[in-house]
């Protein structure tokens, strides 16, 4: 009996052996990845915070050089390994998610890497040779009209909602053809217009009419406003560019409790009574709706960024933010040649900005904030309730400090 325990014996334990020294070698192969793999994540985070030490850099040359163009050989961060290079994209080039960089900006690409071949990028789209605009009036437009009982008085959100307004709703186009600015059908302006450096003013802001005269301010015998100055240099309003490009998922929602995150859409709607929540953060689309009784609330201290590539329209009773909420929360970026609707008692607490998009607001429509456009239409006893304390809104995105800086406006930053 001995010999056949130990024939058996024997092979178990050479079994086991086996087992052992397979579990240890995979033991060994799991810690070697685990380790590999912590290692890449350093690795990555070392680049991408070279890459962003690049695009600083290349900020920073820029705001003193507005024809710097990069640098390809790539520069040690510190003391090394890691490393960075720069690209500076000329208006017409394609940018990474494809779209080209528009007109008058330019666009800083850098690059960052670490031992390993990892690698990150961080960019920025910015406008040069200007330290940005600051402040909104409370309507602006190279062609503004205001008709059928219309109306632009102001309030100071920082002091509560809305409750009785003030005269100090102002109305501003650089322009300075005569006409730019036209009252009629009782319509009237609380508050000051202001015109182009070399607009032709009208002497007296109340009584008789101006209409086909050569003052770039028209109005009938039923209006008025406040006052009308000339500016000393033209209004800086900083063209909308799309931080990325417009998604293709559409988004259609009704009665009952919705919520949206940030990100990009090709059309988003909402209508049937429905109650959508925006959480802060960017949006990027082509159109929103906003209809049928629709309710939009504003989560957290914001701000909401909404880009629009083509239309922006609010109907059929549809109420977005309220006057108790600052405006500078909700900020609707209109793109060129886009279109903003406004109509059917609808209100909204927001900024829209769009200095080369078409604004309209009608029958009996309300902003509470500031409505810019290139062609603004406000009629049918429509109001804008121009919020005092956007006069220190800062225009064309951040700076590259997070304050005014020396000749570069950042409009928007991402890391790949």
């Amino acid at each position: 009996m001995r010999p056949r325990r130990r024939a058996f014996i024997l092979p178990l334990a050479v079994l086991l052996c086996f087992l052992m020294l397979l579990i240890a070698f995979v033991l060994q192969d799991q810690s070697r990845k685990q380790m590999r793999f912590a290692a890449l994540q350093v690795r990555a985070g070392q680049a991408a915070n070279a890459a962003d030490a690049g695009l600083a850099v290349a900020l920073q040359q820029l705001a003193g050089n507005a024809a710097y163009t990069g640098v390809s050989t790539p520069q040690l961060l510190a003391e090394g390994p890691e490393t960075y290079t720069i690209q500076v994209l000329q208006p017409g080039a394609a940018m990474p998610d494809g779209q080209n960089v528009p007109s008058g900006f330019l666009f800083v690409l850098a690059s960052g890497f670490s031992l390993g071949k990892a690698n990150a990028r961080s960019g920025a789209l910015v406008k040069v040779g200007s330290s940005g605009s600051k402040g909104l009036p409370g309507v602006y437009g190279a062609s503004v009209r205001l008709s059928g009982g219309s109306f632009v008085d102001s309030y100071n959100s920082t002091k509560g909602a809305y409750a009785t307004g003030s005269k100090n709703g102002s109305v501003l186009t650089n322009s300075t053809s005569a006409g730019s600015v036209i009252l009629e059908g009782a319509s009237q302006v609380y508050g000051p217009i202001a015109i182009g450096p070399k607009g032709t003013l009208d002497p007296n802001s109340s009584g008789g009419t101006t209409m086909n005269s050569a003052y770039t301010v028209w109005r009938d015998w039923s209006t008025s406003y406040v006052s009308s100055s000339l500016q000393s240099t033209p209004k800086e309003m900083p063209a909308v560019a799309l931080p990325s490009a417009v998604g293709k998922t559409s988004v259609s929602m009704g009665w009952g409790t919705n919520s949206l995150a940030p990100g990009n859409y090709d059309s988003v709607s909402i209508g049937n009574a429905g109650t959508l929540t925006l959480k802060a953060g960017t949006y990027v689309v082509n159109s929103f709706n906003i209809g049928g009784g629709a309710s939009i609330q504003v989560a957290g201290d914001g701000p909401v960024k909404i880009y629009v590539a083509k239309s922006f329209s609010l109907n059929n009773g549809a109420a977005v933010s309220n006057s108790k909420v600052s405006p500078s929360l909700l900020q609707i970026n209109m793109a060129e040649n886009s279109t903003y609707d406004q109509q059917g008692g609808t209100q909204l607490t927001g900024v829209v900005y769009g200095p080369n998009a078409t604004a309209n607001l009608s029958n009996g429509s309300t902003v509470y904030g500031s409505l810019s456009g290139n062609n603004v239409k406000i009629s049918g006893a429509s109001w804008v309730h121009y919020d005092e304390s956007l006069s220190e809104f800062s225009l064309g995105g951040e700076t590259s400090g997070g304050g005014s800086s020396s000749g570069v406006s950042v409009l928007f930053r991402q890391r790949w």
